[in-house]
């Protein structure tokens, strides 16, 4: 790596010798996203890390390299420029390629995840404040169920670590505008026959893709030693188009409502590691049930299917608790529970869905030698939601998910919990819940959805969704970050 590194500085300060600025010869991949995942499984099977955990429960091969390079540094001021590009497959062929036409490529993704430039030092009282432009992660997770639970990342504009009393201030625009949320056409619009507001049949164009801005600030500070807390708001505005497709019958601003996101986190020492709490609550257009990160709207934004809109009443409340600890010297665990409350009210039709779902996983790691370690992984998940319509009681759905995976791995410092490289021998036992979940899993792993209705051309069978609802795999995964 170290040749590598110092080619590419030569190189590059080559090509920018003319500039009067001198470039750094630290061209390496010093960005925040570095990762890296693969490994062999006996067979394939649905990955659910989000809901029971995901150690053993993942079947992709993922890489992101996020190379980063300091451009230039001028009276006390650094220009660094980062980028990230990903790649992700669960091809397990000898040769993967992102040619569509052959055979290996079909499940090829890549993409450039990050791009953005970034200076320090601009204002004399404030060394350490910053100034970016371009397309940036913004976003936490807990990191055994890999969920962002916030996510504000994008194309954008911010600053961050500003001086504001005794702490600091982050405060950002980014604009996602790659949801295709219409019908997708190479005229940019798609026309269909629906009923309008007033129940008329009428065509009506609308405009093929649909845009997010989130405006988010947070302001972080230590409320006592060894501690870190923030709050933070995300106003989450889909974009209007009233002006632009006015004149093609669509009015977005009367469908689809904002979003507002609220959080409050504490971070504290425990037991020779770290926990962190995290309050969320989350009103409007962009609330849902179940878990994610709320900063972009899911609806369909199209005339034709109201009832997806979600009414402003709407709410979403999160308590979730996730860290790592020491428990004895060679005992340590990471761990996440998560609680989620939600209302959600559909426009138009007077549906109103609460959802309950709870979340736990359990990670304790046992150092048998310097470089060893036993892991044993346990996760569950459950969510019931009750759906009435116009007060009437409607459906209710239960569903439930467990996970047990035991493994065997090797890395620089096993007594470390967060210690990479490593490499893991594992197995993995899951079981998905009761009938109502609606959700199995059948024959090879592959998930089976089941649809009661009349159209048997379309319709699964009961009997199909009572095929294996639980699975054994083993294999070998290594993971890095850097």
């Amino acid at each position: 790596m170290k040749k590598v590194t110092l080619l590419a500085a030569s190189v590059l300060a080559g090509l920018m010798s003319a500039q009067a600025s001198a470039v750094t010869p630290d061209v390496a991949l010093k960005g925040d996203a570095s990762y890296f995942r693969a490994g062999v499984y006996s067979r394939h099977f649905y990955g659910n890390g989000g809901k029971v955990g995901r150690l053993g429960n993942e079947n992709d091969n993922y890489i992101e390299l996020a190379p980063s390079v300091t451009l230039a540094e001028v009276d006390g001021t650094e220009w660094r420029f980062t980028t990230s590009f990903a790649m992700q497959s669960q091809d397990n062929g000898a040769w993967q390629a992102t040619d569509k036409s052959s055979n290996t490529g079909e499940d090829i993704a890549f993409a450039n995840t990050q791009a953005f430039l970034r200076v320090t030092g601009l204002l004399d009282s404030d060394k350490g404040a910053a100034l970016w432009v371009g397309k940036k992660y913004q976003r936490v997770d807990s990191h055994v169920v890999d969920i962002y639970w916030r996510n504000t990342g994008g194309s954008g504009v911010g600053i961050e670590n500003l001086s504001v009393g005794t702490g600091k201030l982050r405060a950002s625009w980014t604009r996602r505008a790659d949801v295709r949320d219409f019908e997708l056409i190479h005229s940019g619009y798609s026309t269909k026959t629906g009923v309008n507001d007033d129940g008329k049949e009428q065509k009506v164009s609308s405009p093929s893709r649909t845009a997010t801005n989130m405006f988010d600030v947070e302001y972080g500070f230590a409320p006592f030693d060894s501690s870190w807390a923030s709050v933070g708001y995300t106003f989450v505005a889909p974009q209007r188009y009233a002006s632009e497709y006015s004149n093609y019958g669509y009015k977005l601003a009367k469908k689809d409502t904002n979003g507002h996101v609220f959080t409050a986190v504490l971070g504290e020492s425990l037991l020779g590691g770290w926990n962190t709490t995290v309050a969320r609550f989350v009103k409007g257009g962009t609330a849902d049930e179940g878990f994610n990160s709320h900063t972009y709207t899911g609806s369909s934004h199209s005339m034709f299917d109201p009832i997806q809109y979600k009414d402003s009443s709407s709410y979403n409340i999160d308590l979730i608790d996730y860290g790592a600890v020491n428990i004895t010297e060679n005992l340590n665990m990471l761990y996440h529970v998560w609680f989620n409350f939600s209302k959600i009210k559909e426009c138009q039709d007077g549906k109103e869905t609460y959802g309950r779902d709870f979340q736990l996983v359990l990670r304790p790691q046992y150092k048998l030698t310097k470089m060893t370690r036993l892991i044993l992984e346990t996760g569950m998940y459950t969510s019931s939601t009750n759906t009435n319509v116009f007060g009437d009681e409607g459906e209710s759905h239960n569903t439930q998910q467990q996970k047990v995976t035991l493994a065997y791995a090797i890395t620089p410092d096993a007594g470390n919990a967060w210690s990479r490289p490593e490499i893991r021998f594992f197995a993995t036992y899951r079981h998905f819940g009761h009938k109502d979940g609606r959700t199995g899993v059948y024959g090879g792993g592959y998930t089976v959805n089941t649809m009661n209705g009349a159209d048997a051309e379309h319709s699964l069978v009961d009997s199909l969704y009572e095929g294996r609802k639980s699975n054994i795999f083993f294999g070998a995964q290594a993971e890095a970050w850097f």
